[in-house]
């Protein structure tokens, strides 16, 4: 679930907790004056991506079967609905392209490259498409686009399509090169450092053994960098059997490439069918969701990089696609660097920040009046005080999803009141007594999984009110007892 701003917001406050809150305000003044002058953490430069620290081969794709072969051609048949322009803004990121050398000019021999399920049944140019890709990746520079090309057109006219296409668009360096990040030596890059780069173009070919240099980029050897599974089967897909010219499926590092992970692809289509379309409802819903858990997962090792399918859009299952299958890896996948929003929990209960050295959320001293205080950070203590031990569990009436995050003496991690008003980024964290009464949002808190760099588990903690993130305050990790805050979440 993930958190909203209306519905559940605080009720509005009795007497009681408003005369409070005007005390602890005269208590907290000092605190309260540097909270509004502090801006929202900047965070780190590889959080800002969508893909947070994966690698290419970390990352899950919907990948069209027969990309361009989406117009009706009578007696042609068409494994997708909708245009590759259509595809792409729909949420496609791999596209699988038939290349063929067909001379055009029988006087001088020229050739071009056309999009054909045999050399005698062609739908579109080439030239025409990978256009319509560039301009897709100009226009989104945060996506990656990788093309797999069953080809049967020669070097020459292939490679001078491509770098004809790229120069002609100003792209000339974004097509990806395989030399330039060491793989075999480093494994594949962080997609981050692709974007960065504006390498976003990858292009794996299957006719020669060697990568075919392309200007700056090159075509990389299909069965020297992938592994595959078949992509014909009787009735529905079961299992996961490797193609006949792959690898094995769980097969890493890739032979003679180094420490290289070979990047998987599963194909849920049946090519035996002489209508693509006809099985493609059922592929594309809960068979494929099971095939992926129950076979191809273990048979890997791993979750596929690349599910191709016909009729993307397509499913049995409602609210089960190919593209809600590829979003559930992805939040499952995401690897996020430090951040002032990001902490791991510890066995003894401390929630610990990821970007400051052994600094733990910490009950701080109780207000005044006797009721409730400020959140801060110190150094973690080992063994765990009960001020530093913190729980989240569901409140006692229904939170719908959302956690209470209780103190070692019972009270909860609250956004101040702040007469009804969400505040802003800055606003220093409280521990209140709990409303067991109705649902407050000042005291929900949406819990984020992801994992960290180094494999550990880290969360983020989403206010139901106000949307934003519990963060340690990075202005104050040096203070004895510095501020932990609300600020702008993490980027996904």
């Amino acid at each position: 679930m993930t958190a909203g701003t209306g519905g559940g917001g605080p009720r509005p406050g009795t007497l009681r907790r408003t005369r409070t809150l005007r005390q602890l305000a005269l208590t907290a003044l000092s605190f309260l004056f540097l909270a509004a002058a502090l801006t929202a953490p900047a965070p780190a430069a590889a959080a800002d991506s969508k893909y947070g620290a994966a690698r290419f081969d970390q990352w899950s794709w919907v990948t069209t079967h027969n990309a361009y072969a989406n117009t009706a051609i009578v007696p042609g048949p068409r494994a997708q609905s909708r245009s590759i322009s259509d595809q792409l803004r729909s949420g496609v990121r791999g596209l699988m392209l038939d290349t063929y050398d067909i001379t055009v000019n029988s006087e001088t021999q020229d050739s071009d490259v056309l999009l054909c399920h045999t050399e005698f049944l062609c739908y579109s140019w080439f030239e025409k498409d990978l256009e319509t890709i560039v301009d897709f990746l100009k226009a989104n520079p945060t996506e990656v686009v990788t093309l797999f090309l069953e080809n049967y057109a020669s070097r020459e006219t292939l490679t001078r399509t491509i770098s004809d296409v790229l120069n002609a668009k100003g792209a000339g360096n974004m097509l990806f090169s395989p030399g330039a990040y060491n793989i075999t030596g480093r494994n594949w890059p962080l997609l981050s450092r692709m974007v960065s780069d504006n390498r976003r173009l990858v292009v794996f070919q299957d006719r020669w053994a060697d990568d075919v240099a392309v200007g700056s980029g090159a075509l990389m050897y299909t069965w020297a960098h992938t592994v595959e599974t078949r992509y014909s089967y009787d009735g529905r897909p079961a299992g996961c059997e490797r193609r006949g010219q792959s690898q094995a499926l769980n097969q890493n590092p890739m032979p003679n490439k180094g420490v290289l992970t070979p990047v998987f692809t599963m194909n849920q289509f049946n090519s035996n069918d002489v209508v693509p379309g006809s099985k493609s409802d059922a592929d594309n819903g809960i068979n494929l969701k099971n095939r992926i858990d129950r076979d191809c997962r273990p048979a890997a090792g791993r979750n596929p990089n690349f599910i191709a399918v016909n009729y993307f859009e397509s499913s049995d299952t409602p609210g089960v696609t190919p593209l809600s299958v590829v979003a559930e890896l992805n939040r499952n996948a995401y690897v996020q660097e430090p951040h002032p929003a990001v902490w791991t929990v510890n066995s003894g209960r401390q929630y610990v920040g990821t970007t400051a050295t052994n600094r733990c959320m910490v009950r701080g001293d109780t207000f005044s009046d006797g009721q409730g205080g400020l959140v801060t950070q110190r150094a973690c203590a080992n063994p765990a005080p009960s001020s530093q031990q913190w729980t989240a569990m569901p409140p006692q009436y229904d939170g719908k999803g959302y956690y209470w995050i209780r103190a070692g003496n019972g009270n909860c991690l609250t956004v101040p009141y702040n007469n009804g008003t969400p505040p802003g980024d800055g606003t220093q964290m409280f521990w209140w007594p709990c409303e067991t009464r109705w649902s407050s949002g000042s005291q929900l808190w949406n819990v984020m999984p992801v994992n960290l760099l180094g494999g550990a588990r880290g969360y983020y903690f989403i206010n139901q009110w106000t949307g934003r993130c519990l963060t340690l305050d990075p202005g104050s990790t040096g203070a004895t007892a510095g501020k932990v805050t609300q600020a702008a979440c993490p980027s996904r």
